[in-house]
């Protein structure tokens, strides 16, 4: 089975800017669809970004996230749900490393991160994505 390009790949999504439920659904659905993928291609990768600022975008106009840095949202939940980093990194797949480098500041959350993290403590991506 070939890979498919980037190119490729727009052709099948076709990603829009978006403005209604529909087309936000439609969004996630895509994402979805590449979360549950064990590895993404570069291409994946790049459409994957794409689609998650376009969501963010979206999602940023309807429910206006607070000012608070990442690494606390992610400090606090960890908290709430009495886990651990280790325990954390095993569900999510994120490295030990990578969440203590975050929880210190001296990482941002990639994308692929945010959707790892979002779906295990039940919370919208958007929250561990830097904002301007």
């Amino acid at each position: 089975m070939a890979t498919a390009s980037y190119f490729e790949l727009l052709c099948q999504a076709q990603p829009e800017i978006i403005s209604d439920d529909r087309a936000h659904q439609r969004a996630l659905r895509t994402v979805d669809m590449l979360m549950k993928k064990s590895r993404l291609t570069k291409a994946e990768g790049k459409l994957l970004d794409l689609l998650a600022k376009l969501v963010d975008d979206y999602e940023e106009t309807i429910y206006p996230t607070p000012d608070v840095p990442p690494a606390r949202i992610l400090r606090h939940l960890i908290d709430a749900k009495q886990t651990t980093q280790a325990e954390l990194a095993r569900q999510t797949g994120v490295s030990r490393s990578t969440i203590s480098e975050v929880l210190k500041g001296k990482r941002s959350i990639s994308v692929e991160n945010a959707f790892r993290l979002a779906k295990y403590f039940h919370v919208e991506p958007t929250l561990f994505l830097t904002r301007p």
